[in-house]
């Protein structure tokens, strides 16, 4: 039997969007899909094994740490392969993303909870709220650039003026946040109609890096489940959410030029269906991002989408 294994090797939003590649494999060359995250506590992904890689899954072993033609072409040669790339020929990864995502499930108590808490604010604007630390730096307090580092956190000045914008806009508006750590380390978010999953968070392993109070699988489909998510620039997370899960999202993030304190402002991505590579262009470089200039032309829309879960 031949095998594609998708370890840990990095967060949980980039595993899941790994498994397009994943599957690619398994349709060209016929590699079985094994998956073993501590995540599967709470997933179940359709059509991939839980299986570990063991002493087996080393012997004439590929591990693919990025993409090129000849890489790929390089699995039909192996028995086993090793997937540390989300990356792929992307004219057909394309065609595999939304049908991935759509294998991808979530466990029914968790998908209860998400419903019950988003439905207790039916009928009223919904925005989701992705905000990134641990291993997301803050360069800088006062200003904010998202090209000074790889993966950049932004300053809560920037969210608390999208989350101001939007209210002006749609005064009943509320905010579903998801964070590293807790609400409570953010106290600014007070001045807003601003809550969370009454989730919490099991894994020890992650470390502070990557550690919050809430389960992580049931913010991501809970984002998942918004129109307009504010989210967190280069972060795989607010990307996988909006384009990969539900229905078509909008994610609002800051300009791709260096950006001053008192002077915020932000543009929106829509890319449902498309790719990790495009979110990074679209933050990076402003490649397809149209600036907001009224928020009240974003889709925000009243409640939930839960019915896809």
């Amino acid at each position: 039997m031949k095998r594609v294994f998708v370890t840990e090797y990095v967060g949980l939003s980039t595993r899941l969007e790994a498994l397009a590649m994943a599957f690619l494999i398994s349709e060209h060359y016929g590699h079985e899909v094994c998956v073993d995250w501590h995540e599967l506590d709470a997933l179940n992904v359709v059509g991939a094994r839980r299986r570990k890689r063991g002493l087996l899954g080393r012997i004439d072993s590929l591990k693919l740490r990025d993409y090129t033609p000849e890489s790929f072409n390089r699995i039909a040669g192996h028995r086993n392969v090793v997937l540390r790339t989300h990356e792929g020929p992307r004219h057909l990864l394309e065609k595999l993303y939304l049908p991935t995502a759509r294998r991808v499930k979530l466990r029914p108590d968790l998908i209860d909870v998400i419903r019950a808490t988003l439905g207790r604010r039916a009928g009223r604007p919904l925005v989701g709220v992705h905000i990134r630390r641990g291993d997301f730096p803050l360069v800088s307090e006062e200003a904010f650039d998202v090209n000074a580092t790889e993966w950049p956190a932004v300053p809560d000045w920037w969210y608390a003026h999208v989350m101001g914008a939007i209210r002006t806009s749609f005064p009943d508006v509320a905010f579903f946040i998801a964070c590293t750590g807790s609400l409570d380390d953010y106290p600014w978010l007070k001045d807003f109609d601003a809550f969370d999953l009454p989730t919490s968070f099991p894994y020890g392993y992650k470390g502070p890096s990557h550690s919050a109070r809430r389960h992580p699988a049931a913010d991501l489909f809970a984002l998942g489940c918004c129109n307009v998510i504010i989210g967190t620039p280069c972060s795989t997370f607010s990307h996988y959410a909006a384009d990969m899960l539900g229905k078509p999202a909008t994610v609002l993030v800051p300009p791709p030029t260096k950006m001053m304190r008192g002077d915020a402002s932000f543009g929106r991505l829509d890319l449902y269906g498309r790719g990790a590579f495009d979110f990074y262009a679209g933050c990076r470089a402003g490649t397809g991002q149209l600036p907001v200039a009224d928020p009240g032309t974003l889709p925000v829309g009243r409640g939930a989408n839960v019915d896809w879960m």
